[in-house]
């Protein structure tokens, strides 16, 4: 197994692991939260799949900006303290959009969702990273945790029924447990290293290949995932594929193999390289989501939603763990693994929404299929360059 298990670990590194596992819970129960809840608030407060649309790229500049500052915030001010205030900021914008539907506010409340998206991302990446030495194993742990919060999320629309508000309130005393546990954590050297402590800022991982290759295949990955995350309930609903009680068990579904999968993911990861399992779940990804595209009845898309969310269950952790520990060598490297990534996701969620208003949610969504060659592109050559490397 590469790196250092988690039974290994000392009890602080544990209760620090426990505490990320948490925070992905959480992660994944509001981002997908927001998305089940799309319909109900684009009705009541009347906005368009424009607004959606900026909604959902608003949250990823958030992610990307954060990504490039998180860092540096990290700092000037305590890890602990920088960790706890920016993941906090995700329940602030649910309770804003709880109150208000003006655009402005709504724009920035999903500002506020992917700032602490992108904290949580950066740290908790850079935690698990540095305590385990790069285990693909428990990035793919840290990943499972989120879908777990994710396969919640429309269990907990579907139980709340019309009432998308008493989804947010249950949500953000989650978020209040998540703060009141983390403020026992310990984060120390052996948990994050401060760029002060090496003494200089070091974006020499810019001029690796490797850092490319793995920044393409998270930029393609997560665009299909949060767009998916965003869109996938009012897809099957204003399509006319499924109405909106189904669609939320599809959501449920999706989210339940991406649990699986990540499960499946950190096990596989122990046994098999991670370019070989990225080249397999590119594949994956393409197939099924063209599956996802060309269906009209409940049988293929119940296969083909299901078969995404196997395929890309491991793909964040396991090109993590394939990113020859640059997070360990370079601090500022996963803020660009983070921020890089981000644009490309954001402008694609916006062009879905922008696409959907002119010619269907349907047409909006084949938009996709670009993110879908890249990831395909970039998992070639992912695989060629540790082929090679493991020649040598």
């Amino acid at each position: 197994m590469q790196g250092k298990s988690f039974s290994d670990m000392s009890k602080k590194q544990r209760y620090l692991i426990f505490d990320i596992f948490i925070a992905y819970f959480a992660m994944g129960l509001y981002l997908i939260l927001i998305g089940s809840a799309l319909p109900s608030i684009k009705a009541e407060y009347g906005i368009s799949y424009g607004i959606g649309g900026l909604m959902m790229s608003a949250q990823q500049v958030g992610y990307l900006v954060i990504g490039v500052f998180a860092s540096m915030i990290a700092r000037r001010f305590p890890v602990k303290a920088v960790y706890l205030g920016l993941g906090i900021l995700a329940f602030v914008g649910l309770a804003l959009m709880m109150v208000t539907g003006n655009p402005f506010v709504l724009l920035f409340a999903m500002l506020l969702t992917g700032i602490c998206k992108g904290s949580t991302c950066n740290f908790g990446n850079q935690f698990v990273s540095t305590m385990s030495g790069s285990n693909a194993s428990l990035l793919n742990l840290a990943q499972a945790f989120f879908a777990v919060g994710a396969c919640a999320a429309p269990l907990v629309a579907m139980v709340c029924g019309s009432s998308w508000r008493l989804a947010f309130a249950i949500t953000i005393a989650v978020g209040i447990v998540m703060f009141l546990h983390g403020l026992r954590v310990e984060i120390g050297p052996d948990a994050y290293v401060r760029e002060e402590d090496t003494g200089k800022v070091d974006f020499g991982f810019f001029r690796t290949k490797v850092f490319w290759l793995c920044a393409a295949l998270i930029m393609s990955y997560l665009a299909i995932e949060g767009s998916v995350m965003g869109w996938l309930v009012t897809y099957f609903v204003d399509s006319g594929a499924a109405k909106e009680s189904t669609a939320q068990l599809l959501a449920t579904a999706l989210w339940g193999a991406l649990l699986v999968g990540r499960f499946a993911s950190a096990w596989l990861s122990t046994r098999f390289r991670p370019h070989h399992m990225i080249a397999v779940m590119a594949l994956g990804v393409a197939v099924c989501f063209t599956g996802l595209m060309v269906s009209h009845t409940m049988v293929p898309m119940t296969v083909s939603t299901i078969g995404l969310g196997l395929f890309m269950a491991g793909m964040y952790g396991t090109t993590l763990g394939g990113s020859e520990n640059l997070m360990e060598k370079y601090p500022m490297c996963m803020g660009m693994f983070i921020a890089i990534p981000g644009i490309g996701a954001a402008l694609t969620q916006s062009a879905i929404g922008t696409i959907a208003d002119s010619i269907g949610i349907r047409g909006g969504m084949c938009f996709l299929y670009v993110m879908v060659a890249i990831l395909l592109i970039a998992a070639a050559l992912f695989f060629a360059y540790h082929q090679k490397k493991a020649a040598k």
